[in-house]
């Protein structure tokens, strides 16, 4: 590593501190944190901390709250053998101590603790330039310190920087550069953490990797990645058995992900993939999806092109063992039908206005929280591949706010509210199109419904 303390080796370092003046600060102060980090006025008590302190107060400070939050999770949704069906065991999940020992060591090896020679501090922000053979040594990374991949690591370390931005004494964001640019920020608080990882940095870092180590076989034929992903955990109570907090995934900043002939291409707007919030003492739970608008193309072997158009995804659940009810509300696609394509021509076209419904432990009865207004086209494709415009078969299903179903011997019964109306159009290749229409109201029963392969009628609630 290029030690501050040898005059030409502090002078490269120093051209990286004056380029990442201009070109890295401005993302530094856009990217998220986690608890206070995201504060970019600094208390003062940190111009009287010590350097070494606010470093070793990042490393202690970061993943502490995730696994907590993620225990918390995993103890209220992962059901378990206990007769209430909150797990009692959450590292049998799978979820629980993501934030292993082995991370925690690679952080700590990376702000260099207990070293100030390649430390540079300037106000709140700390710069490390890491030492590249303590950081890719075997212990940390797996490698052996005579392998290849030893010195193509140090390479790649080699053009990586460490900054923290502390806000407070606990509480700040820390940044690993590479080439100027961030790659993964880790905002860190006592109870909150935040993981963002920087797409178009990562893409950049593998580019490199392949540089150091040509191989066709291993070549991506993606030429575009840009974006942003972070994960957030915070917790609210680390006592355990009763753990509560939230860990969301969130794309923070547009996902663009393309090959060279655009024929393979993914974009998805920025929004909260999954977000959940968890009290294992009051058996609660919420579970929030917000997706941004997503389109999707790929080609099959044969060369056909299938393509995904989505105005974006919403739905949220709360669920309590203390209210006996599911409420499950903001279900939508977005302001627009959901479509799908091959080669262009539409075989799915699918409408959804935005509603909700609660759903009874009591009865197992569910009520409309909004109207419903679902629609589906489906469009036939035929064995050669080709889409015809006369082969095809829509449904329609509609229901005031307030309608409520329930399941009576095996047949749907609309327990109140109503009418639910039902339609299903087909049409088949010689022209001849079939309409099968039901209207149910409150006290009827149907059997079938949505059913493509059969009739819906009305039947004895029985």
């Amino acid at each position: 590593m290029y030690l501050l303390s040898k005059p030409v080796q502090t002078s490269r370092f120093t051209m990286k501190m004056s380029a990442l003046a201009v070109a890295g600060s401005v993302a530094l102060l856009t990217a998220c944190g986690g608890g206070s980090g995201n504060n970019d006025t600094p208390d003062p008590i940190v111009e009287d901390t010590s350097t070494e302190a606010l470093k070793a107060s990042a490393s202690r400070n970061i993943g502490g709250s995730l696994d907590s939050a993620l225990d918390g999770v995993s103890r209220v949704t992962s059901g378990g053998d206990s007769s209430d069906g909150f797990s009692e065991n959450p590292e049998n999940t799978g979820i629980g101590g993501l934030w292993d020992d082995d991370a925690r060591s690679l952080i700590s090896t990376s702000l260099d603790l207990g070293n100030d020679e390649n430390t540079v501090r300037e106000g709140s922000r700390i710069t490390i330039d890491p030492d590249d053979a303590e950081v890719c040594r075997e212990e940390l990374v797996g490698m052996d310190s005579t392998d290849a991949e030893f010195q193509r690591c140090q390479a790649l370390v080699a053009d990586m920087l460490v900054q923290i931005d502390a806000s407070s004494d606990t509480d700040g964001r820390l940044t690993y550069l590479f080439r100027e640019q961030p790659l993964a920020v880790l905002g860190y608080s006592p109870d909150s953490n935040s993981f963002e990882l920087n797409m178009g940095t990562m893409k950049t870092l593998l580019e490199a990797e392949a540089l150091l180590d040509p191989d066709p076989d291993l070549s991506s034929p993606l030429d575009t990645i840009r974006g942003a992903l972070r994960l957030t955990a915070t917790a609210t109570n680390q006592t355990s058995g009763a753990e509560a907090g939230s860990v969301s995934l969130q794309v923070s900043q547009p996902l663009e992900i393309a090959s060279a002939d655009a024929t393979t291409s993914l974009s998805l707007g920025a929004g909260t993939v999954l977000s959940m919030s968890a009290d294992a003492a009051a058996e609660s739970v919420a579970i929030d999806i917000g997706w941004g608008a997503l389109q999707l193309t790929a080609p099959d072997e044969d060369g056909l092109v299938t393509s995904l158009d989505m105005r974006g995804l919403s739905v949220s659940i709360d669920l309590s063992e203390d209210d006996d009810q599911l409420t499950v509300s903001n279900v939508g696609i977005g302001q627009g039908p959901l479509r799908i394509a091959l080669d262009n021509a539409e075989v799915l076209n699918m409408g959804l206005d935005t509603f909700g419904f609660t759903v009874s432990a009591t009865d197992g009865s569910i009520t409309l929280d909004g109207a419903l207004d679902f629609s589906l086209l489906v469009r036939q494709v035929l064995e050669d591949d080709t889409v015809s415009d006369t082969l095809f078969e829509l449904l329609e299903l509609t229901a005031p706010a307030g309608t409520q179903f329930r399941d009576e011997f095996g047949v749907l019964l609309v327990d109140g509210g109503g009418p639910v109306q039902y339609s299903l159009t087909s049409q088949d290749d010689t022209g001849i199109t079939v309409v099968d229409q039901l209207t149910v109201f409150a006290g009827q029963c149907a059997d079938d419904v949505g059913d493509f392969e059969s009739d819906v009628e009305l039947v004895d609630c029985q």
